[in-house]
């Protein structure tokens, strides 16, 4: 053989040996972050983070979509990372490149900006795949393998086909969802060796995301009122306290109400603890029936009601406080007695910045208008600070 061969081959070895050491390397990172999310969100993100960032894969591009729970035809879009133009990529790019940042510290930079998703993030979050269409992400699904360049875009322009890859995201007992990624702006297709280890960490995130979907239903019936499957008091204070300190870093109001059954102790005296379960939950449901999904209810303890208003100053509190008012007392609850039991509710209703800037401040205001609507006769709205 001659010494050229010999030593092209050596080269290209050497290349080989170096491309499997960033692939181990970077499966390692990517585990440990993954090991440390153990919540949805920063679980897709490490993920996304890892096979886009210039320390990992370096797609240009990355995106997630897991089987829709209700409707198992179709994939949800669930997290996306990357530049949503030549610009931004341009930017981006040169700003890792200058600060040379780790895979740890993209991530947590990350995490601090969910509250702001970029471009690509809200259009992905709101794309539905159907898993008997023709993109590569339905492609990879049915095969149950990874799938590069093949396919085609049904989902608007979104994908770009030529540098596509997808892989399927298997948990334990079936697959999660799809990952999907490409080099829209530089064209590159990926290397097979990085396919592999696309495909690996398509395969490792299944189960972190898995994982983590059984880990926030835990986390959530650990909130959640048994008996009215509402919030609880204790997650209440947690929001609340996280939505002051949002109002008052952006200078918004935030309102809260305190909403209470009349003479419900009447009911339990006289037709049965089972009977005032039974209306408690039925005043839940229909709470939530008339609450805009921005509007939280939760139970505040026994016959009591919280509900926080992101952006309500006082009188947009005291509206839907009325709102709340007329749900509850104008049509009587089936609560298997031989006739529906009417009940009326009254509610106290305070704001930020009116009636206070913490979370203790707020819940005292609106707890004092509450018990200015029990005093003034019940069944009103009273807001913190005016007479009832």
């Amino acid at each position: 053989m001659a010494a050229e061969d010999v030593e092209r081959r050596l080269r290209n070895l050497e290349q080989e040996n170096a491309s499997l050491r960033g692939a181990i390397s970077l499966l390692h990172q990517i585990s440990n972050l993954l090991r440390g999310a153990v919540e949805l969100e920063p679980t897709c993100y490490a993920l996304l983070t890892g096979v886009t960032a210039g320390v990992g894969l370096g797609l240009n591009r990355a995106m997630l979509f897991l089987v829709d729970e209700s409707e198992r035809k179709l994939l949800r879009g669930a997290a996306a990372v990357g530049p949503a133009s030549p610009e931004e990529a341009d930017r981006v790019w040169r700003s890792i490149r200058d600060d040379s940042p780790d895979l740890e510290t993209l991530y947590e930079a990350g995490q601090r900006e969910r509250e702001h998703p970029g471009l690509l993030d809200q259009r992905v979050r709101a794309t539905r795949v159907d898993v008997e269409g023709d993109s590569p992400i339905a492609v990879a699904l049915r095969a149950g393998t990874a799938v590069a360049g093949s396919g085609e875009d049904d989902l608007g322009g979104l994908l770009h086909l030529p540098t596509s890859v997808a892989a399927p995201l298997r948990g334990r007992s079936e697959v999660r969802g799809v990952l999907y990624g490409d080099n829209i702006y530089t064209g590159r297709c990926l290397a097979p060796l990085s396919q592999l280890v696309f495909a690996l960490l398509a395969d490792h995130t299944g189960r972190a995301i898995e994982a983590a979907h059984q880990f926030e239903q835990m986390a959530q019936q650990a909130r959640t009122d048994a008996l009215t499957g509402l919030a609880h008091h204790g997650a209440l204070m947690e929001e609340l306290s996280r939505a002051v300190e949002r109002a008052n870093a952006k200078g918004h109001a935030l309102g809260l109400l305190m909403v209470d059954l009349d003479d419900f102790k009447q009911v339990n005296d006289t037709l049965g603890h089972l009977t005032g379960d039974a209306l408690l939950a039925g005043v839940a449901a229909r709470m939530r029936s008339v609450l805009r999904a921005s509007e939280s209810p939760y139970r505040y303890g026994g016959e009591e009601f919280a509900v926080v208003l992101p952006e309500a100053d006082r009188a947009a509190a005291l509206a839907v406080g009325e709102r709340l008012r007329r749900a509850v007392g104008e049509r009587p609850f089936a609560v298997g007695g031989d006739e529906p039991l009417r009940v009326t509710c009254s509610v106290g209703a305070a704001s930020i910045p009116q009636d206070g800037a913490t979370a203790k401040l707020l819940v005292a205001a609106a707890d004092e208008a509450l018990l200015r609507a029990k005093a003034a006769g019940k069944n009103r709205v009273v807001a913190a600070g005016a007479p009832g």
